[in-house]
């Protein structure tokens, strides 16, 4: 990764700084606006000495300015929020400095600010931008037409938002409270996933095709991570994309955005930092897909033979002793059991 500082500038950075910003015009055009004149300057320093209101110049290694970050419109109170505004110097565009600056001032807005929101608001077309902000932990909270005015237009703008839950999701001390934990069978299970089937229908009406619980806490006697999975069968992902996101998060779940499986989509409920413990998995597939006919194979064979059923239980709890702090090692040594599995269950119809 690009070394770089960041610091607050100080009027000893305005001929550096217009330099700059006047060989970048080309790059900026029409997504942004930097002074470029002596008194814009001066007009941008003071703004950014305001109490709600934070600047940072970013430098490589041999003191070049490679570009700006603005922290704008600081909101305390209930909301502990702030705008985030950006722009590279052009001869230094590509190098990887800003997403390494941006890993700086996200440290400062977290750790130092301690503010809880951060929104980049950014037009749909800038995929520079999109690509920086989405790489650094940002999602997408939806779209305004005729946002802000840039250029003496108002253009329409995508808004990229990170909290401190997100900043936080990887630090080893979260993940070590999300840990493989194998319990015994709850006799409450089924009702809490009938439950959750409901809600789930409410919100995603005459989107569902079928809605069925699986994984383990759908075997009755099983002992299993006390994670309700529930799986939505669909006619296509594209489609329902536009709404489920937005509508699953008003029950509580997070969108895995990072999903490198374009076939499915998966949402998690109470993971930390965003929650104290696991609850509820919901995958999304296409109806009459690989992913949504085998889970219910896998499920409905374990249900009809029990002595199969042991051996899977078995097999769990030696594996989450082994992996405990590792889902990912967890789930992938399950993969050879399961598939034996499903090849027995495919023999026998």
């Amino acid at each position: 990764m690009s070394e770089v500082i960041i610091r607050e500038p100080t009027i000893e950075d305005k001929e550096k700084f217009l330099l700059a910003m006047k060989k970048s015009e080309s790059l900026h055009y029409p997504w942004v606006k930097a002074p470029l004149l002596s008194e814009e300057f001066d007009e941008y320093l003071k703004r950014f000495n305001q109490s709600n209101q934070k600047s940072f110049l970013v430098f490589d290694q041999s003191n070049h300015l490679v570009g700006v970050f603005n922290i704008s419109e600081i909101v305390r109170g209930l909301f502990q929020n702030a705008y985030l505004g950006f722009y590279a110097v052009n001869e230094h565009a590509g190098k990887g400095y800003m997403s390494a600056g941006l890993k700086l001032v996200l440290q400062k807005v977290f750790k130092e600010l301690n503010l809880h929101r951060l929104e980049a608001n950014i037009q749909p077309e800038n995929s520079s931008s999109i690509w920086l902000v989405k790489k650094n932990g940002f999602r997408y909270e939806g779209f305004s037409p005729r946002y802000l005015k840039i250029g003496g237009e108002w253009r329409g703008h995508e808004h990229w938002v990170i909290t401190l839950e997100d900043y936080i999701r990887n630090d080893s001390e979260i993940l070590s409270k999300d840990y493989v934990g194998i319990v015994s069978y709850n006799l409450e299970w089924p009702m809490m996933a009938s439950d959750e089937i409901n809600k789930l229908k409410t919100i995603l009406p005459f989107k569902i095709i079928d809605i069925q619980h699986v994984g383990s806490t759908a075997i009755s006697g099983m002992s299993a991570k006390p994670i309700i999975d529930i799986q939505i069968a669909v006619n296509s992902l594209a489609e329902i994309k536009t709404i489920a996101i937005q509508e699953l998060q008003k029950l509580g779940y997070e969108y895995w955005f990072e999903n490198p499986d374009p076939t499915k989509m998966f949402f998690v409920k109470g993971m930390p930092p965003f929650g104290q413990q696991r609850t509820h998995h919901v995958h999304i597939f296409e109806y009459g897909s690989d992913h949504w006919r085998n889970k219910i194979i896998f499920r409905d064979y374990l249900r009809s033979n029990k002595k199969i059923a042991k051996e899977y239980e078995e097999l769990k709890n030696k594996l989450a002793k082994e992996h405990q702090y590792d889902r990912e090692k967890y789930t992938d040594a399950k993969l050879e059991f399961i598939h034996r599995i499903l090849k027995l269950a495919s023999n026998q119809r």
